[in-house]
């Protein structure tokens, strides 16, 4: 019973690898004839690679030192993909503020550390966990690292359009949603993997797969051209001159800082 659901288990694993690549090769080519690609530059890098690095992973034979070092020395830029869709989000929450923006840098900054930092503090079970391959756990606790910190991003991001009565497209909304999830699903299958082990690497790739087809069918499904089109107000409900006040403060806030940025 155990074998054939070990067996079981491997045929979904096996699947969803060979599933994932075609998938992210669809949505580039959606996002692409959508005319999305242009603004969403990020995304569309994040998806070529995806795409291309999978195919390469899905032929390469599990268990053998090549599939590691391919998975390993791709697994950085990965990291790095994920850091600049997460900065094309907050650009274009804060399209309509350039002067807002142009402290982009710092504000991400900070708010990235300050991610990273409790991040970090969490970190304490995966470090004390012990794993047959440090190599691999090394890489697997940076991944839930950097990924818990872009998920806290993106909620303290989430926080400040809520305050704030900013506009967004339905696009921006969904990317912003999607992507959220699916880092908190690549937190949690990475500090799983950390605790327990190489014993559970079949489970969490499956969920880890599972996550990912989920994200990307949802993306194919809600991105749109006409969801660029659609400005969607957030769901706090604001007193008209409630709204009115902090729009003002917003542009007070934008226009000072433009000024700032002229001389």
């Amino acid at each position: 019973m155990a074998q054939g659901a070990s067996v079981l288990a491997l045929s979904a694993e096996s699947a969803l690898r060979a599933v994932m690549p075609p998938l992210h090769a669809c949505l580039l080519l959606l996002v692409w004839r959508g005319g999305l690609l242009g603004k969403y530059k990020a995304f569309g890098a994040y998806l070529a690679f995806s795409a291309i690095r999978g195919a390469v992973l899905s032929v390469a034979p599990i268990g053998r030192s090549v599939y590691g070092w391919i998975y390993l020395t791709t697994e950085p830029a990965l990291w790095i993909l994920y850091g600049l869709v997460v900065l094309e989000l907050y650009s274009l929450a804060l399209k309509h503020y350039r002067g807002i923006a142009s402290l982009g840098r710092w504000t991400v900054t900070g708010a990235a550390a300050g991610a990273a930092l409790v991040s970090l503090l969490s970190l304490a079970p995966d470090l004390d966990a012990t794993h047959p391959y440090p190599i691999i756990h090394l890489s697997t606790v940076i991944g839930r690292a950097i990924c818990s910190s872009l998920a806290l991003f993106l909620l303290l991001m989430t926080f400040f359009v809520v305050i704030f009565p900013i506009r967004l497209s339905r696009n921006a909304i969904v990317h912003t949603i999607i992507y959220s999830i699916y880092f908190l699903g690549l937190t949690a299958a990475y500090f799983v993997h950390n605790i327990f082990g190489p014993e559970v690497v079949v489970g969490v790739n499956i969920a880890l797969g599972l996550t990912t087809v989920a994200s990307l069918v949802g993306w194919m499904l809600l991105l749109s051209p006409q969801g660029e089109q659609v400005i969607v107000p957030n769901r706090r409900h604001w007193e008209p001159e409630d709204e009115e006040r902090l729009l003002k403060s917003l542009d007070s806030i934008n226009a000072t800082l433009m000024r700032v940025a002229r001389k």
